[in-house]
């Protein structure tokens, strides 16, 4: 049973492997940093293809996008984060978890034609951490390398990952598309606003990422109970409370961090 498992998965051990094996080589020759990021695209892609059986079809067109979305934000993350040996070995092993799940849910896909349930809920929550990742290397990319990078940069860059994590959600949950880009309009209008806006505030990029993250948690819940019928008054209520205390909960840890340190 072990060896069927093992070989039903053997393109994503593969993958795993050349992914692990790349993320390592970037610790330990960072000179090289923008032929392993090269790498990273190249192995992402082409495993993406195979693992959908070596077709071109929408399916693995997604898969490959989300893959590689996760891919380099993990990257980004591990790239601008200043930890040490171990602290970066975990990093690597928990970006390698989490690509290892969203990969084998997108096989099962592709094998099976239908989503389970279970993947459709946990790729969700996933796709939230990649925005949250993927916002915080973008907001720190601008920061440490403001000269060759402009806020503009961080505009497309966020543009570009709301739509995605939209489409994405609206794929896997079998939502109407006829009007998509119009909801991916008006969230793409709602984020250049948030990032234009808070790129001036003293706060640090986790803050602002997070808050970025709760708009986009807000808007996409509501969007998808509007599509599906079941938007009520107290489900809206009950979204927007839970933005509000995530939001007040931001705003209480970055006091107690950042303006007043001496309390922890």
């Amino acid at each position: 049973m072990i060896w069927d498992w093992l070989w039903r998965y053997r393109k994503l051990i593969l993958l795993e492997v050349a992914l692990l094996g790349l993320m390592e080589a970037m610790y330990w020759w960072p000179t090289l940093l923008l032929w392993w990021l090269s790498a990273v695209v190249v192995v992402s892609l082409l495993f993406a293809w195979w693992i959908g059986n070596a077709k071109f079809q929408h399916d693995v067109g997604v898969f490959a996008a989300e893959l590689l979305w996760g891919v380099l934000s993990g990257v980004g993350f591990l790239s601008f984060s200043l930890f040490n040996l171990w602290q970066v070995q975990l990093t690597i092993l928990i970006i390698g978890v989490v690509i290892a799940f969203v990969a084998i849910c997108h096989q099962n896909r592709i094998d099976s034609g239908q989503w389970s349930l279970p993947a459709i809920n946990w790729l969700g929550s996933i796709d939230l951490l990649i925005l949250f990742i993927a916002t915080l290397s973008l907001m720190v990319l601008v920061r440490f390398y403001y000269n060759n990078f402009s806020v503009v940069w961080l505009m497309v860059g966020t543009l570009i990952q709301l739509g995605l994590a939209l489409y994405l959600l609206f794929w896997r949950q079998s939502l109407p598309t006829a009007k998509f880009w119009l909801y991916a309009a008006v969230l793409a209008l709602i984020g250049e606003e948030v990032v234009w806006m808070t790129n001036a505030w003293n706060k640090n990029a986790y803050f602002k990422a997070f808050l970025l993250l709760v708009i986009y948690y807000l808007f996409s819940e509501l969007v998808a109970h509007y599509l599906r019928g079941n938007l009520t008054v107290r489900v809206t209520f009950e979204y927007i409370g839970i933005a509000l205390i995530l939001v007040l909960a931001l705003f209480v840890f970055d006091w107690l961090f950042v303006l007043a340190p001496n309390i922890l």
